[in-house]
């Protein structure tokens, strides 16, 4: 189209043009302007141009007419331009040919809605220039942000969307979601919130423009491989016109940083604990001048100001000692310089408010011809020693006080228990003879013939009377035997249906005369046979069966047994007894299996009875590791329920067959047993059974036995003079090797459950009730011996020592004797003993959590490395692991517990030694 056929298909362009490039004002401001103005047609050619061609082409105006802009143009920016023109208007950066060959940057506008069209060109180099600068500093800064080994990241503040990681941060992360909650899930759990912080941290810390405030914190992020390491991480805002666009977030590696300040600390906390533990301060006495120079801890140890060193005279620092102590502080100096080179003796000092110990080490300094120059030490702070060597004395005296007033009371309550014995065996004869004739004559006088009616009933009344003076004299005898726990469970092979049915058949009558209907349930899937006691099953059935047919005056009673599973001690029964009497209500049910005890008066005026039954029922429940309990309401009747464990009886051979079954595998055992006759018996009956036994008769041998011998199994008998069983057992424990991994039983007559479990924690691996028959020792043998060795790996310690022999001898060789006997004394004390509590709950947890965190230092720099360990990880078994891991602590705390009784044992051995004298060098008094 030519330009006059551009100008026809839209009226008025000519005269528009023509006053743009007239000489009119319109002409003389395109004349005027700095950009080049052109009219292009609509083959895109230019048809006249302003004179700024000249300045920014070379080319003068007549010379363009007819140029087409896209010809014009670099050939890669051709396409771009042509497409300016055919889109009808709009902008375009692109060069342009100079007159002296060059190419320009410009930026062409195209008025809409062409052609004919008004071009603007304008000079775009310094544009270009700064937008090359801008990319190539982008460039730079991403290639600095490539090559930090920082984690760097950027992230959208709407999305969360992650829009530009690192390598650093691809390498750490691995494979990792652009979201913010990809992010945040390797955080740290304990971490996330204060991390979460820092990002509004940095969001408020709004400072000048281009000068926000950053948000920062410390964390924990976990890496490809799962480990966490902890960063310093930084959130610096994105902000457009106070928009928050986004984050820049780096994260720094810091974990080696800490470990390495922790160790530093910790060394200072060393340190810092020799001096205070020591209390050492200087001295110097000048034998020329017979003066005595006190550095300042010395000077603090005397009474004096300790801002400065103290320079007195020896008469005065002579007058500052106690007079008991004057002569044999200056017989020691003396000594020293005769001829003795070094001495040590402790005295007092008069300080304000009292006297304190000192301690004084020194050593004789002479000159080149041997003449004595001066005495140098240090002094030591004693006085916590001395006291407690005069609390032990009198502690001791309060303890032999204490032993002859228990001894004296152990020998009355002997005897009053000896007296009752004596008094409810002579009471239940004297009583029992005559009711003995008096339910006999009243049984006859009842059965009489020709007795009135009348007379008949006081004849029954008269029986049932003496009948339950009876049961009260068999009751009281039977609590005061279950109260003193002298009554021994006999557990046998019984059939439980058998016993069921008989408990029924003997309150069957009772229940008959009032009517009542009387019915069993046994779970079908309970085995035919257990091993139990079946004389106190029966007691305690018909216990609950007798009291429900007596509280019941219509309805029904009924007997359930049903089986809640199996376990590896036996096979889970639920006893219940329901009834559908009188019922008791919830407020009065919490005393009635107290001794004596019945819901109110009336029920001892309506039904009788002694309240002892349900006591005894408890008692021999507790005594089966069993529960009891009930459910009632008044009016609606009652259940009452206990819960036991019972072994399957294998097969229905009597006792001595099975007695003489095979055992297992003879073995070579470890009796440890401190009572003659109780050693005698299971010595007989383990070597009629092929075993080879060795014998241990207290706690002491049978850690050495263990230490020395190979055996398969230990029975360890529990109290024991000495060294009980359950510390041999913890002390065994932590012997190296199969040593500490033997298998050991508790052979005790300790059986309830609370007693059992407390043997489980201190390391033994099962447990077997004195009196035990051939049988179920036989049954224990085989258990263990038939079985690998060793108890479960999470209750035995790592095969490590007690002592770090190493770093224990560093510490002696920078410490003076006294100072580490005064550190493991510290020491002994917090460990005996410590850690008690299960930590059942979160409260327990935290604080044996505290304790062991002050044994992590304390024991680790005395070299008991394994116990520092130890106490580490139970710190760090926070409550979100036991969430995790519910028997995670149970089993820190069982292996803390365990070092700590092995470094209670072992600090001990270690004071004695150095109190029996010096092995190694003590750091003092030596000469270079």
């Amino acid at each position: 189209m030519s330009p006059a056929t551009d100008h026809d298909a839209r009226p008025g362009w000519r005269a528009v043009f023509a006053r743009l490039f007239g000489r009119g004002a319109a002409g003389r401001l395109v004349d005027g302007c700095p950009d080049l103005v052109a009219e292009i047609d609509g083959a895109g050619r230019l048809v006249r141009a302003s004179p700024a061609s000249r300045g920014l082409t070379g080319r003068a105006p007549e010379t363009l007419a007819g140029l087409a802009l896209a010809d014009w143009a670099h050939p890669e920016d051709r396409a771009g331009v042509a497409a300016l023109l055919a889109g009808g208007g709009g902008a375009l950066m692109h060069r342009l040919s100079h007159a002296d060959g060059r190419w320009i940057w410009v930026e062409t506008r195209l008025s809409s809605g062409g052609p004919p069209f008004v071009a603007a060109i304008r000079d775009a180099a310094a544009r270009q220039d700064t937008e090359a600068s801008l990319r190539a500093s982008r460039a730079h800064y991403r290639a600095l942000a490539d090559t930090l080994p920082q984690l760097v990241w950027m992230e959208r503040t709407d999305t969360g969307e992650t829009v530009y990681a690192n390598p650093a941060f691809e390498r750490y992360f691995g494979a990792i979601g652009p979201g913010r909650a990809a992010r945040q899930e390797r955080y740290h759990p304990d971490d996330r919130a204060r991390i979460a912080a820092a990002l509004v941290q940095g969001a408020l810390a709004k400072g000048p423009p281009g000068h926000d405030g950053s948000g920062e914190a410390k964390g924990r992020l976990r890496d490809r491989d799962g480990t966490y390491r902890w960063h310093q991480l930084s959130f610096q805002p994105l902000r457009k016109d106070d928009a928050l666009l986004g984050w820049l977030g780096s994260a720094l590696d810091i974990d080696e940083i800490l470990a390495a300040r922790k160790a530093l600390e910790e060394t200072g906390d060393l340190l810092r604990l020799a001096q205070e533990a020591a209390g050492a301060g200087l001295f110097d006495l000048d034998l020329v001048t017979r003066e005595v120079t006190l550095a300042p801890e010395s000077a603090r140890l005397h009474g004096l100001p300790a801002d400065r060193p103290a320079v007195i005279g020896l008469g005065a620092w002579l007058r500052r000692l106690v007079p008991p102590d004057r002569k044999p502080a200056l017989a020691a100096f003396r000594g020293a310089v005769a001829g003795g080179g070094t001495f040590d003796i402790a005295f007092r000092v008069q300080v304000p408010g009292g006297q304190r110990w000192i301690q004084a080490i020194g050593r004789l300094c002479r000159d080149r011809d041997g003449r004595a120059l001066r005495v140098t030490g240090l002094n030591l702070d004693i006085s916590a020693r001395k006291d407690a060597e005069a609390g032990l004395v009198a502690a001791k005296a309060a303890a032999e006080a204490a032993k002859a007033a228990a001894e004296t009371a152990k020998v009355a309550a002997e005897r009053a228990n000896a007296a009752k014995t004596d008094f409810l065996s002579a009471m239940s004869h004297e009583i029992r003879t005559p009711l003995n004739a008096v339910i006999g004559f009243t049984g006859l006088l009842a059965q009489a013939e020709g007795l009135e009616p009348e007379q008949r009933r006081h004849a029954g009344l008269a029986r049932a009377s003496a009948g339950g003076l009876l049961t009260l004299v068999n009751d009281i005898l039977d609590f005061s035997s279950v109260e003193a726990g002298s009554v021994a469970l006999r557990p046998e092979p019984f059939a439980i249906e058998a016993l069921a049915e008989g408990c029924l058949g003997v309150v069957g009558a009772a229940a008959a005369e009032k009517s009542l209907a009387v019915t069993s349930t046994i779970d079908a899937s309970l085995p035919r046979h257990l091993v139990g006691d079946e004389a106190r099953l029966r007691q305690i059935l018909l216990n609950l069966l007798n009291n429900a047919v007596k509280f019941t005056p219509r309805g029904s009673v009924a007997l359930s047994l049903r089986h809640e599973g199996s376990g590896r001690e036996g096979e889970r029964i639920r006893f219940s007894v329901s009834d559908t009497g009188i019922g008791i209500a919830p407020e009065k049910q919490g005393r009635l299996f107290e001794r004596f005890s019945q819901v109110d008066s009336s029920i001892r005026r309506d039904y009788g009875g002694t309240g002892l039954g349900l006591a005894i029922s408890r008692r021999l429940v507790e005594a089966m590791g069993g529960e009891i309990g009930l459910i009632s309401a008044s009016g609606r009747g009652a259940t009452f329920w206990f819960t036991l464990t019972l072994p399957r009886a294998e097969d229905q051979a009597p006792p001595e067959a099975r007695a003489a079954a095979a055992p297992g595998r003879p073995g070579r055992l470890l009796l440890v047993e401190d009572i003659e006759v109780n050693r005698e018996l299971a010595c007989l009956m383990l070597r009629k059974a092929g075993h080879s036994v060795d014998v241990a008769t207290d706690g002491f041998q049978a850690v050495r036995a263990a230490e020395a011998g190979t055996y398969d199994l230990v029975l360890m008998d529990v109290q024991m003079p000495g060294l009980d069983g359950t510390m041999a057992t913890r002390l065994i424990r932590c012997l190296p090797g199969a040593a500490g991994r033997v298998p050991v039983v508790a052979m005790t007559a300790n059986v309830l459950p609370d007693q059992v479990q407390s043997f489980r924690a201190a390391g033994m691996d099962d447990h077997l009730g004195k009196p035990f028959t051939p049988a179920e020792l036989t049954a224990l043998l085989a258990r263990w011996l038939d079985r690998a060795p060793g108890p479960d790996a999470a209750t035995t310690p790592e095969d490590e020592p007690v002592l770090d022999q190493a770093l224990y001898d560093g510490v002696r060789a920078y410490l003076p004797p006294e100072a580490v006997r005064r550190l493991l004394g510290h020491l002994a004390e917090q460990v005996t003993g410590a850690l008690a509590g299960e930590g059942a709950e979160a409260a327990g947890r935290g604080r044996l959590r505290f304790e062991a965190h002050g044994l992590v230092s304390a024991a680790g720099m005395l070299g008991f490395a394994a116990l520092s360990r130890a106490c580490a990880e139970l710190e760090s078994c926070t409550e979100d692991a036991v969430a995790r891991d519910p028997a995670a602590f149970a089993m820190a705390l069982a292996r803390a517990r365990i070092r700590c009784t092995a470094a209670a044992f072992e600090t001990r051995r270690l004071i004695a030694g150095l109190e029996a004298g010096p092995s190694a060098p003590t750091g003092l008094g030596r000469t270079a």
